[in-house]
């Protein structure tokens, strides 16, 4: 299936792809090592993996609208091995590829990013971005329809067109832009940072730190926690079911601080009555196991007055600098990571090193 792209600049085509061998012709035509302009559209309403819809692939001459739902990871890895994928706002369809087909790409480079580091907000859209540097305005419409459902919609499919259509030449502008500032290198060490966060993310272990709320548990309260968070966080895998499917924070914390617990007791804390019959044994001897466990250390409380102020003292320094820089301070740094460094001046957070140390790390440092 084709479709004509209606804009007068761009003569181009979209083509559908749901086969091996369509994939495996178009593959066989890539130049080692180009780009891939790449968007994705996923589902996740009831499930803890994404479940991949579809893949839009600009490569530079046609855009690609890859149907997921009838080809296999197998066929669509070759196209997406050992080349760098451009992508906006990348994280999460970085995990809807690994969670297709079990790997991450070996390069990424995400105009957002970019965007940012030349001045633009931390979190510009690609609609906005689309219209600011191209002057046109894209429809949002289709943004939360079911991309599962076939046959998609001519609203669907012009969406998803558009989605990849301006991706080559926003990133070609924007890395001109970059070099230009000296700034191409920070937009790769970010892009690489973000790619190792998303490895960092998909291995399992201290799911209880993600816990909302865990910062005020203490003692045995966390040992409980660690145990139950991560049994949770295995059996959302297993299940494939979103994590507040099996238990939901609320109810996780009020378990940790009961004092005993029994069947009753899971109830009356809003355990509903099908997961304690499922699962209301496995939670109660894991509960009981930890309570006699070595708790983690527990996450940092509250800044003290004098530690707030400093915080705030350095975020005007860093806003001193953003704007000799013409940035944005929380492009510079995050609120998080001045907080990290009052807490401890000994251990630099890992993203206050690289092209951030002498900028903005040092003068920090010696303000403290």
């Amino acid at each position: 299936m084709r479709g004509i792209i209606g804009k007068p600049w761009i003569d181009m085509t979209y083509i559908w792809c749901d086969s091996a061998e369509a994939l495996g012709e178009w593959t066989a035509r890539l130049p080692a090592g180009a780009p891939l302009y790449l968007d994705t559209e996923f589902m996740r309403e009831r499930t803890y993996y994404p479940r991949l819809a579809l893949v839009q692939v600009h490569d530079g001459e046609a855009i690609r609208l890859i149907d997921t739902t009838r080809v296999a990871a197998a066929d669509l890895a070759p196209a997406l091995a050992d080349r760098p994928l451009v992508m906006h706002a990348c994280s999460e369809d970085l995990e809807a590829l690994a969670a297709f087909s079990g790997a991450y790409p070996a390069a990424v480079e995400d105009t957002q990013i970019a965007a940012a580091l030349t001045g633009e907000d931390m979190q510009l859209s690609y609609q906005r971005l689309v219209e600011s540097r191209m002057g046109v305005s894209l429809p949002k419409g289709a943004t939360r329809t079911d991309w599962l459902k076939r046959p998609l919609s001519e609203e669907q499919l012009r969406y998803a067109e558009d989605d990849v259509k301006y991706l080559p030449e926003l990133a070609e502008g924007l890395r001109e832009d970059l070099t230009r500032l000296g700034r191409a290198a920070w937009w790769d060490e970010e892009c690489a940072r973000l790619r190792e966060d998303a490895l960092k993310r998909a291995e399992p272990g201290d799911a209880w730190r993600q816990v909302k709320g865990a910062g005020a548990l203490r003692g045995q309260e966390l040992a409980v926690l660690e145990a139950l968070a991560q049994w949770r966080e295995d059996t959302a895998r297993e299940r494939d079911l979103p994590k507040g499917f099996v238990l939901r924070d609320n109810t996780l914390l009020d378990l940790c601080r009961a004092r005993s617990l029994s069947r009753e007791r899971l109830r009356e804390l809003g355990m509903h009555p099908k997961a304690i019959r499922r699962d209301g044994d496995t939670v109660l001897a894991l509960a009981s196991d930890a309570a006699g466990a070595t708790p983690p250390a527990p996450l940092p409380g509250p800044l003290e007055p004098a530690q707030r102020q400093t915080v705030k003292r350095l975020r005007e320094e860093v806003s001193r600098i953003a704007d000799d820089l013409a940035l944005k301070p929380d492009v510079l740094v995050r609120r998080r990571w001045l907080e990290a460094l009052v807490r401890d001046p000994e251990r630099l957070p890992e993203p206050l090193t690289g092209w951030r140390h002498d900028l903005v790390a040092r003068p920090l440092l010696e303000s403290l």
